[in-house]
């Protein structure tokens, strides 16, 4: 697996759109342009279902519907249903916590990703991607749950678990 995955890189290009920003004539940076570029229509954070919290099952089923919208039919805005708004990315390149930053990052590149699913699986509260791209290799994402909604993610040195 590469060192940088596709959403690692996504991440770390991120601040560069925003230095890129066109701005106004007074200098200041239009806000609007970023969610334009973004080309994805922020959903509402997801709500957590915690009293009583999903079973193991739900949780797997909330998180194939998210893969399924973020590998196979790369719609972002459906993908992101699934989000927390207190997601934490862990990845070393990610520019923010939150799916704001996550987003910013991936909107402008993520159609034009190929993308091959491998497998997936979802165990207690993790779930883990493994999928193939034409600029990045081969890359394993692992998500946490919480309440039905995502609410962590790593994708650097990740395996795709063995049990």
């Amino acid at each position: 697996m590469r060192g940088i995955t596709s959403i690692s890189f996504l991440l770390l290009a991120a601040p560069l759109g925003a230095v890129a920003a066109p701005t106004s004539s007074g200098g200041d940076v239009i806000p609007n342009r970023v969610l334009e570029a973004r080309a994805v229509v922020t959903p509402a954070p997801c709500q957590p279902q915690l009293n009583p919290p999903p079973t193991e099952q739900e949780s797997a089923a909330r998180f194939e519907k998210f893969a399924h919208a973020f590998l196979e039919t790369k719609n972002l805005t459906e993908a992101f249903e699934y989000i927390d708004a207190t997601y934490i990315n862990h990845s070393p390149f990610a520019s923010a916590n939150g799916p704001n930053a996550a987003l910013d990052a991936l909107g402008p590149y993520w159609g034009s990703v190929q993308i091959t699913p491998l497998r997936r699986t979802f165990k207690g509260e993790y779930g883990w991607l493994n999928y193939r791209t034409n600029n990045f290799g081969e890359i394993v994402d692992r998500y946490r749950m919480e309440g039905g909604c995502i609410v962590e993610h790593w994708d650097q040195g990740e395996k795709y678990p063995t049990f």
